[in-house]
């Protein structure tokens, strides 16, 4: 599993680790290292949802502009134009 997440042939990882139990694989001092703690931003919230219309199409409504989609417009490219008409 080690080895797929990174892209490793499966051996190469079973290697390091028995070199690293025989003390033949040199590690790194990691004394006095620390780790940085994880901030995660809120999500910046959409001002108004996705209002589908009774013709088949997407309004995107932000204050007083509205940007009417085609309802096949591939949801990818509504959620780039909702990033752009975020604060």
């Amino acid at each position: 599993m080690v080895a797929k997440r990174y892209e490793l042939i499966p051996s190469t990882v079973s290697d390091w680790r028995r070199m690293a139990r025989q003390g033949k694989l040199v590690l790194p001092n990691l004394d006095g290292m620390d780790f940085v703690s994880v901030e995660i931003e809120a999500p910046v919230p959409v001002a108004q949802p996705l209002a589908a219309t009774s013709s088949g199409m997407v309004d995107v409504i932000k204050g007083n502009v509205t940007v009417r989609l085609d309802a096949a417009t591939p949801a990818t490219r509504i959620a780039e134009i909702v990033q752009a008409m975020a604060p």
